[in-house]
């Protein structure tokens, strides 16, 4: 798999090589002169008209057991400051002395908010509803939810643009927390077959080259390498009632993601920082398409209203 993902990503940094000059983007999640792009993890923190196709991500797990999501999303604005997001995947699950196991992720449907941005200070605030729906082609034997759940989401982002030093303007972070309440809590002492409310929180912390190259200082770099944002991100999950549904989980990333105009691409490892969280690497790789660049004149780019 992971053999799999490295040639797709260099086939598509092939692609990318000849995609021109760097140019502003005009979409996608902007405060003043930043661009936060979608990382691997995480949302971004605006709203935009835009498609991931595919998302590919090889997760170990506990054991010799080994999942593979094939995931995709699709964000469309309904004004200016609000878009509607669908998120689906199908997932293969494979352990070892075992049949293997694949059916269709709870698919998931988000309200978002883009709610405050302050040019200036390239910072940005959003939020969400999230709806996950109960399984209907969801094959329960991938580990999925017998049940919905319902999520408010924060989303935030700061560029650090208005720093003195030169070499730091470039970075940014981004953060995400979700607070999951499903429809049935887990009773243990029942056996109900439900799920424990639980805490997601992420961050990300990114280094810009093309924030560098465009508002900062042009060093001469190659133009792929002035595409390039690299990340680190970090993401935990933790039940936060009684009775819990397991330890927290911590795992990190790092990798790369490609700017173009219309798309970009990403390659991230995945890193186990505990024991709820695996014991091997795993891999994430996601392309994903600006349609507000790439159709700015159909209604699939721009605001219904």
């Amino acid at each position: 798999m992971f053999d799999l993902m490295r040639r797709a990503a260099l086939s598509a940094a092939a692609l990318a090589i000849s995609a021109g000059t760097v140019s502003p983007a005009f979409a996608h999640a902007i405060a003043g002169d930043r661009v936060f792009p979608v990382t691997l993890t995480l949302d971004d923190p605006g709203v935009a008209d835009e498609v991931t196709l595919p998302q590919i991500v090889d997760q170990p797990g506990a054991g010799p057991s080994n999942q593979t999501q094939f995931q995709w999303e699709w964000d469309k604005r309904i004004t200016e400051t609000t878009a509607l997001i669908y998120n689906h995947g199908f997932d293969v699950v494979t352990q070892s002395g075992s049949k293997r196991a694949t059916g269709f992720e709870n698919p998931v449907i988000t309200g978002k908010w883009q709610a405050y941005v302050n040019a200036e200070h390239e910072f940005i605030v959003s939020l969400g509803l999230q709806r996950e729906l109960p399984p209907d082609l969801h094959t329960v034997s991938i580990g999925g939810d017998q049940y919905g759940a319902t999520s408010p989401v924060l989303y935030v982002g700061k560029g650090m643009g208005d720093l003195p030093i030169q070499a730091l303007r470039p970075f940014a972070v981004t953060g995400e927390v979700i607070y999951t309440i499903p429809d049935r809590p887990l009773n243990s002492t029942q056996d109900n077959n439900g799920t424990p409310r639980t805490l997601f929180g992420g961050l990300s912390i990114q280094y810009s080259l093309p924030y560098l190259h465009a508002n900062v200082r042009d060093y001469g770099f190659p133009e792929f390498v002035n595409r390039l944002v690299p990340l680190v991100e970090f993401n935990y999950r933790t039940p936060t009632a009684a009775p819990g549904g397991g330890p927290m989980s911590l795992q990190g990333s790092v990798g790369a993601i490609y700017m173009a105009d219309t798309y970009q691409v990403g390659l991230e490892v995945l890193a186990p920082l505990n024991k709820a969280a695996g014991s091997r690497l795993g891999a994430v790789m996601q392309v994903h398409f600006f349609l507000d660049d790439l159709l700015p004149n159909s209604w699939l780019g721009k605001p219904i209203f």
